[in-house]
């Protein structure tokens, strides 16, 4: 026994020195780069053997590497500003989506069990909507380089991030994991732009600020903090996306430190919203409440959405309490469409691509209006808007296609919720998650954020969330779990 031990101890010893071996010639290495060879070369040699750990760690959760794509499409845009990729940002998303596939597989060959893919009518209307986009390679006004830039955001990445969500979120603990790193990313998103105004911008951002954003981002009621994503329409209507989810499952939350986290990330949204100063953002809590409403049975939420709704809309539209504050004053605004200069300036724009778009039913290829050369027909005609974007790059025809695809998840959530799920905590999510979508497409129609990172693959995964809810509420009614 005594010998056992001491072999056991022997080997132990034997194990640490040769780590500690390895740790001293890699240090000595990694000192001669940075002396002989330069500090780039140091610094990586140094974060090798971090990113290995970090890419293996990852490897052996499909969840794990799930968040880490949803947070690279949170940040990737952002950190544009401050360091220049040796990729554009869609291929970095790219890689990590072979990512998650390659961990699903790992993951699956070593007998681990994982979600199953939930061939459902939806998705098939996705896939077709993805086979459309593909054939717009063979528009004759496009071009390669435009498509490809255009069509992972616009037709892959809602299919693909459907099959992720069924993979990976496929019971109630992942789900309530998802919206709570969902709400941790909307706080810091929120933060950000608080950060902005009243700490003020480093010079990266305002640097943004006055080239490209100038035009739209300062305004004469000041200006329209942006926080870290594409620009301040994509993250108002981001947090009004946010305002409607939370608070909807605060509702039903039970357990309070949950609820009081919803109802935090929802607080704060609706002060990020404010200050983004997006008048079209403010439709998406409007709206997602009142679809709320329709989709719940309950009337005492019924009477409580109503007054709500009521007293918001007659503050905003009745009266001018609280003109002296900017943020509120150009939210008011929202409510008045025939006094918007941009809106009427939208209206115009869109007379002129009517003046084209009927001789063009397949529109004017992917990427072809924001890449456009003088003597092109949407050349300085600006689209603004998702579903105009569509319009004028897919024609009448995708246009049909995608406003089927967008009503076809409201109607299976409103199913879903109004008649199928019988579990109250599935059902909260998937009423947050349809009535959160039905307000984001609406603000699609006035601003182009339904296709813009993070917004737009927040919205595929509720898709999926929504469409994997049923699936969910079977398995929580087959094992009767504690809450």
């Amino acid at each position: 026994m005594m010998s056992s031990d001491h072999k056991n101890w022997s080997t132990l010893i034997t194990e640490r020195h040769m780590l500690l071996l390895l740790l001293t010639l890699g240090g000595l290495a990694g000192a001669y780069l940075f002396v002989f060879a330069g500090t780039s070369l140091g610094m990586l040699f140094y974060m090798l053997p971090l990113t290995l750990l970090f890419i293996i760690v990852c490897l052996s959760s499909p969840v794990r590497c799930f968040f880490l794509l949803y947070l690279a499409s949170y940040f990737v845009m952002g950190l544009a500003r401050y360091v220049t990729f040796p990729m554009p940002a869609g291929v970095i998303l790219d890689i990590l989506i072979l990512f998650n596939f390659l961990s699903l597989c790992l993951h699956y060959i070593r007998g681990n069990p994982i979600g199953n893919l939930y061939f459902n009518p939806f998705l098939i209307i996705s896939i077709f909507w993805m086979l459309f986009c593909f054939l717009e390679i063979i528009n004759p006004m496009s071009t390669f380089g435009n498509w490809i830039t255009t069509v992972r955001n616009i037709g892959i990445h809602i299919v693909v991030f459907q099959l992720l969500v069924f993979l990976n979120l496929d019971n109630l603990p992942k789900l309530r994991l998802f919206f709570g790193f969902w709400g941790m990313l909307i706080l810091l998103g929120a933060l950000k732009a608080i950060g902005q105004k009243y700490i003020g911008f480093d010079r990266f951002e305002s640097a943004w600020l006055y080239t490209f954003g100038a035009h739209t981002h300062v305004i004469y009621s000041g200006i329209r903090y942006f926080s870290f994503f594409t620009d301040a329409a994509n993250f108002g209507c981001h947090m009004g996306l946010g305002i409607v989810v939370f608070t909807i499952l605060s509702f039903y939350e039970k357990v309070a430190n949950r609820r009081l986290f919803y109802i935090i990330v929802a607080l704060i949204a609706f002060y990020g919203l404010m200050i983004s100063g997006t008048r079209a953002a403010v439709a998406v809590p409007f709206i997602g409440f009142a679809f709320f409403i329709l989709l719940v049975k309950e009337w005492k939420w019924i009477v409580i959405g109503v007054a709500l709704l009521v007293l918001a809309f007659s503050f905003f539209n009745l009266t001018t309490i609280g003109n002296s504050n900017g943020d509120i004053r150009r939210m008011r605004t929202a409510f008045s469409f025939s006094d918007d200069a941009s809106f009427n300036v939208r209206l115009e724009n869109q007379k002129k691509m009517r003046s084209f778009m009927s001789d063009h039913p397949f529109g004017i290829g992917l990427g072809g209006s924001k890449h456009a050369n003088e003597g092109d027909l949407i050349h300085g005609i600006a689209t603004d808007s998702s579903f105009v974007f569509i319009w004028v790059e897919t024609g009448i025809v995708g246009l049909i296609l995608y406003i089927i695809l967008c009503l076809t998840i409201l109607g299976f959530g409103s199913y879903y919720v109004l008649i199928v799920l019988r579990d109250n905590r599935i059902k909260s999510i998937t009423a947050a998650a349809t009535a959160g979508l039905s307000g984001i497409m609406v603000a699609g129609y006035a601003n182009e954020v339904l296709h813009q990172m993070p917004t737009g693959q927040t919205v595929y995964i509720l898709m999926g969330i929504i469409m994997l809810s049923p699936i969910i509420d079977k398995k929580l009614a087959n094992d009767n779990p504690s809450v």
